[in-house]
């Protein structure tokens, strides 16, 4: 029996290598892992390619939830409705905030 691989990254990455080995290669060179010129220069191509006035480029999806959450407004002790069956960044990053969470079905 052939497996059948979900999601082919192997092949993805052959169609781009060329450009992601000359993009790793320039981020090496600088050392600027965090808000580097790549990094700078992702955010304007994003923020063109949506046509949004601004982008905020984050390390993980904890980091984004975090940042999101924090654009809302809201205050400690407030209640924060999330699915029960989630990643558990999902109520980490609610409890950090001081936030309660409240899991639903």
């Amino acid at each position: 029996m052939k497996k059948i691989q979900m999601v082919d990254l192997t092949g993805q990455y052959e169609d781009i290598r060329e450009e992601v080995n000359k993009s790793i290669q320039q981020v090496m060179e600088t050392a600027a892992f965090i808000n580097g010129p790549e990094v700078h220069g992702f955010q304007k191509e994003l923020e063109n390619y949506l046509g949004v006035k601004h982008v905020i480029p984050c390390a993980n999806g904890t980091d984004a939830l975090q940042i999101a959450m924090m654009g809302l407004g809201l205050k400690p002790g407030d209640e924060v409705i999330t699915a029960d069956f989630t990643f558990a960044a999902t109520v980490e990053v609610i409890a950090l905030l001081g936030l309660t969470p409240v899991l639903v079905d």
